[in-house]
C-alpha cells in the first residue's frame, strides 16, 4: 500500500463509530494539543520519565475507547518513527549541554563513550517523540478532516488559516485521486516499476513521464478549482460559516477531566519523585 492509499485509509478510519469518534472535534483538538504541550514542556531526567508514563496512559485510555486496532497505531507510528529515531540514537554518544557533569556509562573502542546523562536525555527525547506522535495518530484516527476544520473554526482559529487548510486538504485528495488513476492505467497495461524483465531505461522513462503527467494534471486541476471558486464569488475576504454548536454536559465533564488529568497528574508525579 502506497502513502497515497494510506491517506484515504486514515480518513476511512476516522468514520468509525465509538465514544471517542462521536466526541465534539473541539474536545479532541484541545486534549491532543494540550497533551503535546505538556509532553514537550516536561523536563528531561529519570524522574520525569514516570510523568511521561502518566501522560501516555491517558492516550491509551482514549485509544482503547476509540476501538482502533493496535496494528493500525503501530503501522502509523513506524511510518513516522524513522524521521526522528536516527537523531535520538546519536544522543548517548555526545555530552549533553543540559548537564554540567558527565559520567561515562559505556566505553567503546576508538575512544567512543556513551554518557549516562545523555542516555537519560535520549530516553526522555524518545518518550516525547512517541507520545507526541501518539496523540497526533489518535486525533487523525478519530476525527475527519472536515470535523477538524469545523472544530478549529469554532475555537476561533484565524479565518484565513481555516480556509487555506481546507483548500490544501481538498487539493491533497484531488492529487491522490489523480495518482490512483495513473496507477490503475499502469495495472491495466501490466506495467510495474520494479519488473526486471523490462529494460531499466524504459522503466525510468515511463515512470518519469507519469510523474510529469501527475504534476501537470494536478496543476490544471488546481487552476480549474480556483476558477470555479472565483465564479462562485470567492475573494480574500471569503470565509466558511459554521453554526454555533454548544457542548453537552457530558462533553464538558469529559473535557474538564482530560485537562485536569494532563495538568495535575504529571505535576504530582514530577514533584513526588
Amino acid at each position: 500500500m502506497s502513502l497515497i492509499d494510506e491517506l484515504f485509509d486514515i480518513e476511512r478510519e476516522a468514520y468509525r463509530k465509538s465514544p471517542i469518534h462521536s466526541l465534539d472535534a473541539r474536545i479532541k483538538l484541545i486534549l491532543c494539543l494540550l497533551g503535546l504541550l505538556v509532553t514537550v514542556l516536561l523536563p528531561y531526567g529519570t524522574a520525569e520519565l514516570f510523568a511521561f508514563v502518566v501522560v501516555y496512559m491517558l492516550f491509551w485510555g482514549l485509544y482503547i475507547l476509540s476501538g482502533s486496532s493496535f496494528r493500525y497505531y503501530l503501522i502509523r507510528l513506524m511510518l513516522i518513527m524513522p524521521f526522528g529515531l536516527f537523531f535520538i540514537i546519536l544522543q548517548p554518544f555526545f555530552p549533553n549541554p543540559y548537564y554540567d557533569v558527565y559520567h561515562v556509562a559505556v566505553s567503546l573502542p576508538f575512544g567512543i563513550n556513551m554518557y549516562w546523562e545523555s542516555i537519560v536525555f535520549g530516553l526522555s527525547l524518545f518518550a516525547k517523540f512517541v507520545i507526541s506522535l501518539s496523540f497526533i495518530i489518535l486525533l487523525s484516527a478519530t476525527t475527519t478532516m472536515q470535523a477538524m476544520l469545523e472544530g478549529a473554526a469554532r475555537l476561533h482559529v484565524p479565518r484565513l488559516f481555516v480556509v487555506v487548510m481546507g483548500l490544501t486538504i481538498r487539493y491533497l485528495y484531488v492529487f491522490g485521486l489523480v495518482y490512483q488513476k495513473i496507477q490503475s492505467a499502469f495495472a491495466a497495461r501490466c506495467f510495474h516499476g520494479f519488473d526486471r524483465k523490462l529494460p531499466l531505461k524504459y522503466r525510468l522513462t515511463v515512470i518519469g513521464n507519469a510523474a510529469g503527467s501527475l504534476f501537470v494534471r494536478a496543476l490544471e486541476q488546481g487552476e480549474r478549482t480556483y476558477v470555479s471558486m472565483c465564479c462562485r464569488g470567492y475573494s480574500a475576504a471569503s470565509s466558511v460559516f459554521y453554526a454555533k454548536k454548544p457542548l453537552h454536559a457530558a462533553e464538558w465533564v469529559f473535557l474538564v477531566f482530560g485537562i485536569g488529568y494532563l495538568i495535575v497528574f504529571p505535576v504530582l508525579v514530577y514533584w513526588m519523585l
